[in-house]
C-alpha cells in the first residue's frame, strides 16, 4: 500500500482535489446533487473532456520530450474549416471529411516537427509562428465565414446525441471514442518500442542518442501524431458545437491542454508522464469548468482558477520530487551503513 501511494501520489492528490471541489459545491448549492441535476452535471463534465483529452495525448508526448506546441488550437481550426468547406461545397460524407481533416492536421504537425527536429529551431519559437500562420490560413480559406450547422452532414451530431444510457447517466459516443484513443496511447507508450523511445529521449536525449535511438525521428513523429490528433479534434469540435467558426474554433485550446497535462503529472523537465494522470488532469479541469458555471460563479474566475491550479500543480510536482529524492538519498545512506557494518564484522 505504501509503495502504491508513493508511486501514484500525484494522481491521488488530483482525485482528492476533485472530491474537495464537489464537497464545496455541495455545501454552496446542495440541489446540484439531487438525482436529475447530478446526472446532468456529470454528463456536462463528460462532454467537456473529449476535445481536451484527445489533444492532451499529443501534448503529453511533446512535453515528455521537453518541447511545447502552442499551435494546436490553430491546427484544429484549419483542419475543421477545410473539412467544413468540403462538406458544404462538395457534399462529402462524414468519413471523407474526417480523412481530409486528419491529413491537414498531419501536414501542420509534420511542418512543425520538421522545423523543430531537423532544422533545430526551438519548439516555442516555431509554434509561436505557426499559431498565427495556421489561424491566418483558416481565415484565408474560409474568407472569414463560418460553416453553419445546416451546411454540415446530417449525421455529424450523432456522436454527441447518441450513446449508451446507464441509468440516469448518458455516455455519448464521442466520450467512448475518446476513451478508446486514450487506451491506444496507453498501450503505445507503455508496451511498445516507440513508447520506450519517447521516454528515453525525454529523460536523457544524449544518452538515448548514444544507445542508437534516432531522436530527430522520434521528435518529428511526435509532432506529426499531435497534428493527426488536431484533425480528429477538429471533427469532434464540429460535431460538439454544430458549426465551425474561423475565429473561435480551437481558440485557447492550447492553454487548457497544457494545463491538463501539467496538472496530470507530466514533468516540464521531460521524461515523465502517464495517460492516467493526464486523464485525471482533464477530468479535474472539466469538473472546475462545469461547477464554476453550476454554482453561479462568474466565468471570469475560470482563467484565474486554471492559472492557480497550474501553479499549485507545479509546486506539488517539485514537492513530490524533493520527497522522492530525499527518500532515495535516505535509502542510499542506509544501504551504505549496512554495508559498512557488514565489512566491520
Amino acid at each position: 500500500m505504501k509503495r502504491f501511494i508513493n508511486n501514484n501520489i500525484k494522481e491521488l492528490a488530483t482525485l482528492g482535489i476533485m472530491l474537495l471541489i464537489f464537497l464545496a459545491a455541495g455545501i454552496a448549492k446542495p440541489e446540484l446533487f439531487s438525482g436529475g441535476q447530478f446526472s446532468s452535471l456529470v454528463n456536462s463534465i463528460l462532454l467537456w473532456m473529449p476535445l481536451n483529452f484527445t489533444m492532451a495525448m499529443g501534448m503529453m508526448m511533446v512535453i515528455i520530450v521537453r518541447d511545447i506546441d502552442l499551435s494546436i488550437g490553430s491546427s484544429v481550426a484549419l483542419s475543421a474549416i477545410i473539412a467544413g468547406i468540403v462538406f458544404r461545397d462538395l457534399h462529402y460524407p462524414v468519413f471523407a471529411g474526417l480523412v481530409i481533416a486528419v491529413v491537414i492536421g498531419i501536414l501542420c504537425g509534420a511542418f512543425n516537427g520538421f522545423l523543430v527536429s531537423y532544422l533545430k529551431i526551438p519548439a516555442i519559437i516555431v509554434t509561436l509562428g505557426t499559431i498565427n500562420a495556421y489561424r491566418g490560413l483558416t481565415y484565408i480559406v474560409s474568407a472569414g465565414k463560418q460553416i453553419s450547422g445546416y451546411e454540415l452532414p446530417a449525421g455529424m451530431s450523432n456522436v454527441v446525441s447518441r450513446g449508451i444510457p446507464l441509468g440516469s447517466f448518458f455516455i455519448p459516443w464521442m466520450v467512448l471514442i475518446t476513451f478508446g484513443i486514450g487506451v491506444i496511447f496507453f498501450i503505445m507508450l507503455n508496451h511498445t518500442h516507440f513508447g520506450r523511445e519517447v521516454y528515453a529521449v525525454g529523460s536523457n536525449r544524449e544518452g538515448a542518442h548514444l544507445r542508437g535511438i534516432n531522436c530527430r525521428r522520434i521528435e518529428f513523429l511526435i509532432f506529426t501524431i499531435t497534428g493527426m490528433l488536431c484533425g480528429i479534434t477538429g471533427i469532434m469540435a464540429m460535431s460538439r458545437f454544430g458549426y465551425v467558426n474561423p475565429n473561435t474554433t480551437g481558440n485557447g485550446l492550447e492553454f487548457v491542454v497544457i494545463s491538463a497535462t501539467i496538472i496530470g503529472g507530466v514533468s516540464v523537465s521531460g521524461g515523465k508522464g502517464s495517460v492516467t494522470g493526464v486523464f485525471l488532469g482533464c477530468l479535474l479541469l472539466g469538473t472546475i469548468n462545469t461547477i464554476i458555471a453550476s454554482v453561479g460563479i462568474p466565468g471570469t474566475v475560470q482563467r484565474f482558477s486554471y492559472g492557480l491550479i497550474i501553479i499549485l500543480a507545479l509546486l506539488l510536482d517539485r514537492f513530490i520530487a524533493a520527497m522522492q529524492e530525499g527518500a532515495k538519498l535516505a535509502a542510499h545512506i542506509k544501504a551504505r551503513q549496512v554495508l559498512s557494518g557488514l565489512e566491520k564484522e
